[in-house]
């Protein structure tokens, strides 16, 4: 089959229409998307998602054999013409269509009359406030929602194709969204677990018990969306929002894009913000693979391949899209490198009010990166002082906890909502008066079916009972899924007999909103991610504050972390820091660039867990828990042998252990690095 324009080649022009050309060239570009969609579709819910759409449109869609499995183009044409053909009402999934090099395939059709009808399935939630398609404009109604432009632009594609083929003049096309609605109740049982995902000639499918049909799975849990008079609007008033050229509309945009992809043609958009997640970068000195990244830089800047590689304004602390992003406005001042950078461009408008925290303000925390780029210090910067009186109200033992969640599009019970989150795992990690550590206990929950998060509270619960020691979490994550699980609990008509012992234990130790005040509690777990961004900035980390760029830094800085953790006899189940998961572990090796989380194989044989974590990137800032999501996932909706399952039990274990010593590290190399004099 020719080169031909695809729904998810559109959707990368309207990113950047720049990474057509590097797309697809997985020999020649370096390519940081995971090129395996069952991992992708395990972190966020697509698989299931679209089979169970399948039912609401057929009886038994698997014995009405609807969905068109060949992954040739042409073959897939032509069933779609037979299927098409058909006389009376018609069902397919997968279809196929051609217009002028555009290619499609279609969710799911029916055809019923004179009528089709495009539905474009998504595991994305829809609540109460999407009324109808105009809701998902903004307040002008001159444009659609941010949130929305990638799904309403991909379905206005589709339509367009369909519009434009040998069917457009036969039939009235009208196109839906169809999403998870969030306010729908599940009415049955254990629905997530009717559609599990096997691996079968190295594609992945989605398999349900022999003779499930619709009335096995209960009320509707899908949203359908007719979304025609938006899709009026994109290809007819709205302008497409890109930055390829300004004003330009929907079918001169799909003229300039299809001729650039099929004539392999490079456009060199403008640089930006967007090209801080840029997927074709290649940052590894010597690679065979090129760096589409780089080469994008090179010829807007005219900056030399050494200076290309490091101190990008790109890497500047908050520096992603978005109004007002501090890369969009040292580009807009044609600075490129971070040791350009003037601070009367990075001013704020209008000064946030701090409260009463001490420590660095977020414009102040760039300006110490900018510094030390532009001085040449490789020294990082550590508000001892400021710290110190942080630490003056710290209880000991002190204890670090993270939590390895999942939010799952298709409810576990009877009377659940979609998108309930579910939380996994913990770990805990105590830090003793005396400085003794200890991986005092955890919590996995791997078994299918099984709704854990009651269990995991009342887990947590016996281990941080027993003193008033503080409790740390890093960000917000750990506060929002006890919260959460307090919530499920209030409103849990069939909740356990300690549902207000529970409740009280999560509200003493978190905070939340009520009305414009917040209620926090006695033992409110501190937030050390918030302590990083006040009291300390490491030229390692650049702009990360992902406790995986902050450990290496810490250790880096301190000679303390790197005797004790990079020494043999140090840590494991009968040594002196106490393990539940290691004999004996060497967590500092130099071979591994200090890096302790190197120092552990992967979840998934041959994936990166950085490029795991990065799944979670929507709706995650940080993006640290996409491998652990995935693992739970795969543990819940595959057909996994036990040993298998045995394996990714312990790896998960194990990289949350490493999760809370991580925590457990940056308190002690803090703690070591402030004189005594501050200390005592």
């Amino acid at each position: 089959m020719p080169r031909h324009l695809s729904k998810s080649r559109f959707k990368l022009a309207l990113e950047c229409v720049t990474k057509l050309y590097y797309t697809g060239k997985r020999e020649e570009y370096a390519d940081q998307n995971l090129s395996d969609p069952f991992l992708e579709a395990l972190a966020k819910g697509g698989f299931q998602v679209g089979e169970l759409a399948k039912y609401y449109f057929s009886d038994n869609p698997v014995e009405e054999g609807i969905t068109i499995e060949t992954l040739d183009p042409d073959v897939a044409l032509r069933l779609t013409h037979e299927k098409l053909s058909q006389p009376g009402r018609v069902v397919i999934a997968e279809g196929a269509f051609l217009y002028d090099n555009l290619f499609i395939r279609a969710d799911l059709i029916v055809k019923e009359g004179t009528e089709i009808q495009l539905y474009e399935v998504k595991a994305k939630s829809v609540g109460a406030d999407i009324v109808d398609d105009e809701s998902f404009l903004n307040r002008g109604g001159k444009k659609v929602s941010t949130n929305w432009e990638p799904y309403l632009y991909d379905l206005a594609f589709q339509k367009y194709v369909m519009k434009n083929s040998e069917w457009g003049a036969q039939f009235n096309i009208s196109a839906h969204l169809l999403l998870v609605n969030k306010e729908a109740v599940a009415t049955v049982e254990g629905l997530n677990q009717q559609f599990k995902i096997i691996k079968e000639d190295k594609r992945y499918k989605v398999v349900s018990p022999p003779g499930l049909s619709r009335a096995d799975l209960g009320n509707e849990i899908l949203r359908p969306i007719n979304c025609d008079t938006v899709i009026d609007r994109i290809w007819n008033a709205f302008d497409v929002p890109t930055d390829f050229e300004t004003g330009i509309q929907f079918q001169p945009f799909i003229e300039r894009i299809k001729t650039l992809y099929i004539q392999d043609q490079r456009h060199y958009s403008s640089i930006g913000s967007k090209c801080k997640n840029c997927q074709f970068r290649n940052d590894v000195q010597g690679s065979n693979l090129k760096s589409g990244f780089h080469e994008c830089w090179k010829q807007q800047t005219q900056l030399s391949d050494e200076l290309l590689r490091d101190n990008l304004v790109t890497e500047i602390w908050g520096g992603l899209s978005g109004a007002g992003s501090p890369v969009d406005k040292l580009l807009e001042n044609g600075i490129h490198k971070l040791s350009d950078a003037r601070e009367e461009i990075l001013l704020p408008k209008k000064a946030k009010s701090e409260g009463s925290k001490s420590g660095l303000t977020p414009h102040a925390r760039r300006m110490e990166q900018i510094n030390r780029v532009k001085n040449g210090m490789e020294e990082s910067y550590f508000d001892k002082a400021g710290l110190k009186q942080e630490m003056d109200g710290w209880v000991f033992p002190i204890h670090m906890v993270d939590f390895e969640t999942s939010m799952v599009a298709l409810p576990f019970h009877h009377g659940a909502k979609p998108y309930q989150g579910v939380a996994f795992q913990f770990s805990h990690h105590m830090i003793h008066a005396d400085g003794t550590v200890e991986h005092k206990g955890q919590f996995l929950a791997n078994q299918t079916g099984i709704f854990p998060n009651y269990d995991f509270a009342r887990a947590l619960k016996r281990e941080l009972q027993n003193d008033n020691g503080t409790i740390f979490r890093y960000h917000n994550h750990e506060n929002t899924y006890l919260n959460l699980i307090a919530s499920q609990l209030e409103s849990d008509v069939n909740a356990p007999e300690d549902k207000e012992a529970l409740i009280a234990f999560i509200r003493s130790i978190t905070r939340r909103k009520n009305g414009q005040d917040y209620e926090t509690g006695k033992r409110e777990m501190v937030d050390l991610y918030d302590l990083v961004l006040r009291f300390y900035y490491s030229p390692l980390a650049k702009g990360s504050n992902s406790i995986k760029k902050i450990l290496p830094a810490i250790i880096k800085d301190s000679s303390y972390l790197r005797e004790k953790y990079g020494t043999a006899g140090v840590y494991g189940m009968d040594l002196p820091v106490k393990s539940l998961n290691f004999h004996d572990h060497i967590w500092i090796n130099p071979e591994k660039g200090m890096d302790p989380y190197k120092t552990l194989p992967s979840v998934f044989e041959g994936y990166d867990r950085n490029h795991l974590d990065e799944l979670v990137k929507d709706f995650d800032e940080l993006g640290d828990g996409g491998a652990a999501l995935t693992a739970y996932n795969y543990l819940q909706f595959s057909e996994v042998p036990d040993e298998q399952r045995q394996s990714i039990a312990d790896a998960l274990l194990r990289y949350c252990e490493l999760d809370t010593l991580a925590m457990v590290m940056l308190v002690e190399g803090w703690r070591e690095m402030i004189p005594m004099d501050i200390l005592n």
